[in-house]
């Protein structure tokens, strides 16, 4: 058995990843971490926007819009690295939730649908900063997230706005969720794979490779 094998995980976990001392852009509870890869992106000013309950770990990106959202996890959760949760209404995830590594979770829309509003919403956050009220987000759409306690999102899953998922459900990896998944469910999204054979014979341009 080698040496770091017979280090509790816990104690391997908190030797590698340190907690950041950046905390002053949420409301963080008592044993949680924000680990060196966690990043807090608070663009509302108001720290209560974001609040972490006791002993969770984030290693994940959270972001609050200027304009508003809120974004609530409970205790004992974990946040893994590379998830982004972005908020500009509200997420709310509940206790003992798991979130795997690469998870992308958004309560809104984040642009107009209409090409013009799209691109006076760029030229807004170019030249002015982040629009501050909704009044300044014409065509932008937002619903509430809720993540209910004891759920489990595997790797590289997408939840899109206006989903709950329900206590003890589980998401499959490489999921996209669109609807309300029940309690105690798996979901998880059908990829059929496309196998198609080489033709080595066939004199076929580079450019048709270019997919």
């Amino acid at each position: 058995m080698r040496f770091i094998d017979k280090i509790p995980f816990y104690k391997r976990f908190k030797g590698q990843h340190e907690a950041t001392e950046n905390t002053q852009d949420c409301r963080i509870g008592v044993g949680a971490q924000l680990t060196s890869e966690a990043e807090i992106n608070n663009l509302s000013g108001h720290a209560d926007r974001i609040s972490i309950g006791n002993n969770t770990h984030v290693r994940g990106r959270l972001l609050i819009y200027a304009h508003g959202g809120r974004i609530s996890i409970g205790d004992w959760s974990y946040v893994g690295v590379r998830t982004e949760i972005w908020s500009m209404n509200s997420i709310s995830i509940g206790n003992r939730v798991l979130i795997a590594h690469d998870v992308n979770i958004h309560d809104g829309t984040a642009h107009s649908m209409d090409h013009l509003e799209r691109h006076e919403h760029y030229r807004q956050l170019i030249e002015k900063g982040h629009p501050r009220t909704t009044d300044e987000l014409p065509g932008v759409q937002s619903t509430p997230v809720v993540i209910e306690d004891d759920v489990w999102v595997s790797f590289g899953a997408t939840i899109l706005r206006g989903v709950t998922i329900g206590k003890r459900s589980v998401i499959a990896a490489g999921s996209i969720v669109t609807q309300d998944v029940p309690p105690d469910s798996l979901y998880r999204c059908q990829v059929t794979p496309m196998i198609t054979p080489i033709d080595k014979s066939a004199n076929i341009p580079n450019s048709a490779y270019q997919i």
